[in-house]
């Protein structure tokens, strides 16, 4: 609900705008109807008599559109303002003469009015507005007649109109009219742009977005800085993030059926939490509709190189389909939690012995989705609901090839190459409920609460050389990770008639993540380079006979409120945020050795660590080390104040202070040992300034500029000080306790061009400097393959951003069922490196910051055909060579090479309620490569994947 005054009353009430020009604005009556008449101002008619029909309008969702599902009988059409041609929500449109029938526009100006053929008189009426009244519309059998209304305001009216209604923030108009009366710099994709797309989960469809882009297919990078440089917002929460190594939120958690849209803000407010660098990502779910529906959806998918291939599997359980891990992978119960490995061949055997892959044939994906959701009204109480579950299973499969770059008298050399099968299952299991009460138009209360859980279930055969020990080998991996996340939050709105209409808002939530990894299992078997014999054997090495357990586990709490409050030509807003996290995180690692006693060591695993060689040749060792595990807090509080003003009539002026205090404290040690190892605490008081300036040069035209001084923390993990194993990767990354906290300023500029409904052309330029940013740099270990956090000196980075999306029917009217939408980014970025230390260690001192792409485009051509419900899109997306990490001592910087990623959507309405939707992605068979120097240290191809899906709206 907004209180609004007349200037601002309808550019809060915009959806979309223009593209259709003046002719929208046209009274356009068909089939004959008898010329408009201008009505004496009447009383507001929102209530109809109890004898009459009222229909809430066409809120069905993405389908509500200007045209009418065929064979529709009836008249349809929209109602603007005559002169602004801003469309005019639940406007009242009644049948006067011919039937009694009452609707209400919807979020864009709509209505749809189902009639027996006939000869009707009709009433369009909104408050402030002149009524009109439409006589002799004709409906035959089977047509529809379409009439637009344009309103006149009324001169005589109230200067101040309260609208009880909701922009549809689903819809790619309603977003671009939020962008446009937005404070900050701000980019954002919708349920609707996300629908024309082959994207299944947040972390797909977030790259279609202007400069982000994605790493590890999970984790998002906004204007090439990502993790501690940006943050995630659930429906205006902090968010946190189930991965121990990573401080992103993995995205892939989101299906896109949850999501309502993405919004990137890239400029900063005082209102927002102070982690901003590259930007921060607003994830809005979707909320109750305003009428009943319910859609069930079937999915199925595959992809080149997977389906109906052999892959490599693992034995599991039922519950693992779901999301959950089997009772059998979990610590057995003769293992003590508190006390070290006992030294019991029959506490060792109480393990599962198994060891080596399996396989099978891959099958295709599978995708499950329901939905119900109603508003229920009394007077002026709502009752709103949404309920949304979503089941999805997939099996993939990938070979990848693997190499080591080493340096050797000047020149850069191959080593170790090496050739992984991964067979790979995943299970995930998300739902979501949205309870709304609207007590009247000034109090509304909203309860939401979100379930995700996913597991991964990946089997790994290997073979490959190693130099180093001039031996080759062949090594297998059986992993389970599974990730759980539940997120409850009750939010409220106020309007406090007593303080001049002034408006709180205040939110409330509690989340816990989880990550489980149990019983990952790692061996490997080695021959003689030298003089191969074919008969490889079980070495006493690490990372072979390995067990590893881990688990991880944080709640957290909080809640924030504002108050906003008009001051005469000003907007004052305070408010503040507290929120606390408490993370847990425990591993427990066990190698299996040989011993004096005689063995062959060239039997499979299952042999080799069966009942009767452990004990005897083979001894099973607990290997958790005494800082394998921590407590970890994060607490925030901060308060602000920022004002809203207009000294002149173009000109907006959004300046505001957050003053954040933080407490970080990581306890680290295992509960094994008596005393924990380490305590650190790490305390910052931050004063966040930001002042964001727009001018209005046109109705259409925004000019925008803005300033802000900002941070980004270390992680737990990276302040942690102990090492911690990438299975993938078959490294140690080790934390450092002496991080300090990066602060940044930011500066943006834009201008922007509102063309017309649903298109927009804009110019952006940004600039910033960081002191003290934390990358991930390659430790300076003999191998050269280690990974360390350090603080930089310092960085720079600056870049700008186009964007255009248009109807192709400016050209030519042949093409006005054709869009273009087409985004390009260019960064440059410097590190600063004036530590001795550093520049000696590090090969580069004079390169572009880590994870930033110099260039990201994303291009999109559509075709819509309403009439016969068919639209298809053809997306394009890449981003340039960014550092994936650092390299020391004359070893390169390892960079990830571009991925050309070309997609292809069809989407096809079977009836009035049934649609069709086929997609096709990475059509040019792009793979995934990381180079060092000329050498490539990782590639593989993930395929051309291919997915249809049918949905049900009933």
């Amino acid at each position: 609900m907004l209180s609004l005054r007349p200037d601002s009353l309808r550019a809060c009430l915009m959806a979309l705008l223009l593209l259709a020009g003046p002719a929208w604005a046209q009274i356009a009556p068909t089939n004959d109807v008898l010329p408009l008449q201008t009505e004496p101002r009447a009383p507001p008619e929102a209530t109809p008599p109890a004898s009459e029909v009222v229909d809430e309008g066409m809120d069905e969702g993405l389908e509500a559109s200007a045209t009418p599902p065929p064979g529709f009988t009836g008249i349809y059409g929209q109602v603007t303002d005559a002169q602004t041609k801003e469309t005019l929500i639940e406007a009242t449109v009644k049948v006067v003469a011919g039937a009694q029938k009452t609707v209400l526009t919807d979020v864009d100006g709509h209505y749809r009015l189902a009639l027996p053929p006939g000869r009707y008189d009709l009433r369009v009426f909104y408050d402030v507005y002149e009524g009109r009244r439409i006589t002799g519309v004709i409906v035959e059998a089977g047509k529809a007649a379409r009439l637009d209304v344009g309103l006149s305001a009324d001169a005589g009216a109230v200067q101040e109109v309260v609208v009880e209604a909701r922009s549809d923030r689903r819809a790619e108009g309603a977003l671009l009219q939020e962008r446009k009366k937005a404070a900050a710099v701000s980019d954002a994709i919708s349920a609707q742009e996300i629908a024309r797309t082959p994207d299944s989960s947040a972390s797909d469809a977030v790259k279609r977005v202007v400069s982000a882009t994605v790493v590890d297919g999970r984790f998002v990078l906004l204007r090439g800085l990502g993790g501690r440089y940006s943050v995630t917002l659930l429906n205006g929460a902090l968010f946190p993030s189930p991965e121990p190594d990573e401080p992103s939120v993995p995205l892939d958690l989101f299906p896109t059926t949850l999501l309502a849209n993405l919004n990137v803000v890239k400029s900063y407010t005082a209102d927002l939490p102070g982690t901003f660098g590259g930007g921060a990502l607003l994830i809005e779910t979707n909320t109750y509709p305003s009428q009943f529906e319910f859609k069930p959806r079937l999915t199925l998918s595959g992809d080149t190189v997977s389906t109906f291939q052999r892959r490599n599997t693992q034995p599991g359980s039922f519950l693992e389909t779901l999301g959950f891990a089997s009772p059998s992978r979990r610590l057995p119960a003769a293992v003590s939690r508190t006390e070290r490995l006992a030294h019991s061949a029959e506490t060792w055997n109480s393990f599962p012995n198994v060891w080596t892959p399996r396989t099978t044939t891959a099958l295709p994906n599978l995708g499950l989705g329901l939905s119900v959701g109603d508003t229920l009204r009394s007077g002026h109480q709502r009752l709103g609901y949404l309920a949304m579950v979503n089941y999805g299973h997939r099996e993939t499969n990938r070979v990848s090839q693997f190499a080591r770059a080493i340096r050797q008298e000047q020149a850069l050399e191959a080593r170790d190459p090496a050739t992984t099968l991964q067979g790979s299952s995943g299970a995930a299991l998300s739902g979501l409920a949205s309870v709304g009460y609207q007590f009247d138009r000034d109090h509304e209360l909203t309860l939401f609460s979100l379930y995700t859980r996913g597991a991964d279930t990946h089997s790994f055969s290997t073979t490959g050389v190693n130099n180093e020990r001039s031996e080759q080998y062949q090594g297998s991996r059986l992993q389970f990770s599974s990730r759980f996340l539940t997120f409850n939050q009750l939010r409220g709105f106020h309007r406090l008639s007593g303080l001049g209409d002034a408006e709180l808002d205040w939110q409330a939530n509690f989340s816990r993540v989880e990550r489980d990894d149990p019983d990952t299992r790692d061996t490997l078997y080695a021959d003689d380079l030298g003089t191969p014999t074919g008969r490889y054997s079980f070495p006493n090495q690490p990372n072979s006979g390995d067990r590893f357990y881990s688990e991880l586990g944080e709640n957290s709490t909080g809640g924030s409120a504002s108050l906003t409050v008009p001051v005469s030509r000003v907007r004052l807003k305070v408010g503040g945020l507290t929120q606390l996290s408490f993370r847990d995180f425990l591993t427990r690692r066990f190698r299996y050795l040989r011993t004096d006693v005689p063995v062959d060591a060239s039997l499979p695993p299952e042999q080799l660590f069966g009942p009767d060689n452990v004990g005897a040749g083979i001894r099973l060792r607990d290997a958790t080390r005494d800082d394998d595990a921590y407590d970890a807090f994060l607490g925030i509080f901060a308060g602000f104040v920022s004002a809203d003003v207009r000294p002149v009539e173009p000109l907006r002026l959004v300046g505001g202070v957050r003053v954040e205090q933080s407490t970080q404290r990581l306890d680290a040690g295992s509960p094994l040992e008596p005393v924990r190892s380490l305590h650190n605490t790490a305390k910052y008081l931050d004063v966040l300034p930001a002042l964001n300036a727009v001018y209005t040069l046109t109705p259409q035209v925004n000019l925008r500029a803005g300033y802000s001084y900002t941070l980004a923390r270390p992680t737990f993990r990276e302040l942690a000080p102990f090492l911690f194993y990438d299975f993938v990767r078959r490294r140690n990354v080790s934390g450092n306790p002496s991080l300090r906290e990066t602060r940044i300023h930011n500066l943006d500029a834009r201008a922007e061009w509102f063309v017309g409904d649903n298109e927009v052309l804009a110019a952006s330029a940004f600039y910033k400097h960081f002191r003290d940013p934390i990358e991930r740099v390659i430790n300076s270990n003999p191998q050269g393959s280690d990974l360390v956090f350090e603080n930089a000196d310092g960085a720079k980075s600056y870049g700008m951003e186009l964007e255009a999306r248009a109807s192709l029917g400016r050209l030519t009217p042949a093409l006005s069922r054709f869009r273009a939408a087409a985004n390009v980014t260019l960064i440059q970025s410097t590190i600063v490196l004036t530590d001795p230390r550093k520049l000696g260690l590090q090969t580069n001192s004079n390169r572009p910051m880590q994870g930033q792409s110099p260039y990201v485009i994303n291009l999109n051509l559509g075709y819509d055909r309403p009439e016969s419900g068919t639209e298809v899109a053809l997306l394009y997306n890449v981003s340039g060579p960014r550092i994936s990490e650092v390299g020391v001592q004359q070893l390169p910087d390892v960079y990830e090479v571009p991925f050309h990623r070309l997609d292809l959507t069809v989407s096809q309405k079977l009836g009035g309620r049934t649609q069709l939707k086929l997609t096709g992605s990475n059509l040019l068979d792009s793979a995934v490569t990381l180079s060092q120097g000329d050498i490539t240290i990782l590639t593989y191809r993930p395929g051309l994947a291919f997915s249809a899906s049918l949905g049900w709206s009933l």
